[in-house]
């Protein structure tokens, strides 16, 4: 019988230092809105003396500029231009003006180290993936041919949302640059003299080959999309908490990566998808249920069976990031962007696995894993149920 680690604390201390820090947590984590950041979209076409700028951006962002800068409710426009009433009464419309200066504020495009005028042509509502966005189009024009551009991109970041993400492509010829803007790279430069007209090859500002740009940006984002993913993390917790055989978390895991790799492709190809409107509140479902089966159950048979049915239902949620988003090298994106969640999922388990082995020779390791399954649920049901009810 393996000798059990006598910890030099009693079990109590355990919970005193654990409870500050999980209810530090939910007070400062945006529990509810593990994927709420908002997403935009931007085609950027090079012509010889002018830029056309189609910018997708989501409308209750756009509202809520609008409510902040202007001090008065606002309206939404209808697909065909012309504007309607929301459910806020004494709304007034979205006119042109208003959306000429929201484009004018947070969009530079330069040509030859010049910036062009900006001036918006149309803005309609349009569907991109499932989701509906506000798309303005934007034409940037420049007395002389233009060879050295440079966009600037600062829309939200400092005022709304510091997490939103604007997926672009800049289209020169047969140059394609393909970018992931966020706060921390908010600019597009690049020159149409790099073009290669006899390759055909995409180029991006740091020459670096477009493949291997694409690639990395990708895998970074989806990197960042499981250390921000606070429920996709804790419901790996659940997992792994559990006393088990090596073999068993190897299962378990793989069976994981097996089910949201199938729902992240189906989905973000638009093969098949769901609304997020269920699959969020799933996910929810999916740590409570793992917690349950901590508490309950001890030792669970096919635990990689629930392991490979809730990674499907992850996998839709993983893909939302990315419907809509897919650029011309859509394989290599949706590989890379795979990728990066599984390094993201290994790096979290390279730290927690050891600590849970080490802990799970101490005699009231059971007791430790049933107040964690206990508190897991919590956040779980407490995550449902604002999903549920749009809070």
């Amino acid at each position: 019988m393996a000798r059990q680690t006598r910890f030099p604390f009693g079990r109590r201390w355990i919970f005193l230092i654990m409870l500050p820090a999980v209810a530090m947590w939910i007070g400062t984590a945006p529990v509810a809105e593990a994927h709420m950041s908002t997403v935009g979209y931007s085609e950027v076409t090079l012509n010889d003396n002018s830029v056309h700028y189609s910018l997708y951006l989501d409308p209750q962002e756009v509202g809520q500029w609008m409510d902040l800068h202007s001090g008065q409710k606002v309206f939404v426009l209808d697909p065909d231009g012309t504007s309607k009433p929301d459910s806020k009464p004494n709304g007034i419309g979205w006119d042109r003006s208003r959306l000429q200066n929201m484009a004018t504020r947070y969009l530079t495009v330069l040509g030859e180290g010049k910036p062009g005028r900006i001036e918006l042509e149309n803005a309609t509502l349009a569907k991109r993936g499932n989701n509906e966005y506000i798309r303005f189009d934007i034409a940037a024009q420049f007395g002389v041919p233009i060879r050295n551009y440079e966009i600037r991109y600062n829309f939200f970041f400092d005022d709304l949302d510091p997490s939103h993400q604007n997926f672009a492509s800049v289209h020169a010829g047969e140059q394609t640059i393909e970018k992931v803007i966020d706060r921390d790279n908010r600019v597009i430069k690049g020159s149409t003299a790099d073009v290669s007209m006899s390759s055909g090859k995409s180029t991006i500002e740091i020459a670096l080959p477009g493949w291997l740009n694409t690639f990395w940006t990708y895998t970074y984002m989806g990197m960042l999309h499981i250390w921000e993913g606070y429920d996709h993390l804790l419901f790996l917790l659940g997992l792994i908490l559990l006393r088990q055989k090596k073999t068993d978390y190897v299962k378990m895991l793989t069976a994981f990566t097996i089910g949201h790799s199938i729902t992240l492709a189906l989905s973000a190809l638009d093969w098949f998808t769901i609304s997020l409107r269920i699959i969020e509140p799933l996910i929810a479902l999916s740590i409570v249920y793992v917690a349950v089966e901590n508490i309950w159950f001890k030792r669970p048979a096919w635990r990689w069976g629930t392991a490979l049915l809730f990674g499907l239902v992850h996998g839709f949620g993983f893909a939302d990031i990315l419907r809509g988003a897919l650029p011309e090298r859509f394989v290599l994106s949706l590989f890379s962007f795979n990728l990066g969640v599984e390094i993201g999922q290994l790096a979290v388990l390279a730290v927690l696995l050891p600590l849970l082995w080490f802990l799970a020779k101490v005699r009231w390791y059971p007791s430790f894993t049933t107040g964690m399954s206990g508190m897991i649920g919590c956040l779980g049901l407490l995550w449902f149920v604002q999903r549920i009810i749009g809070d």
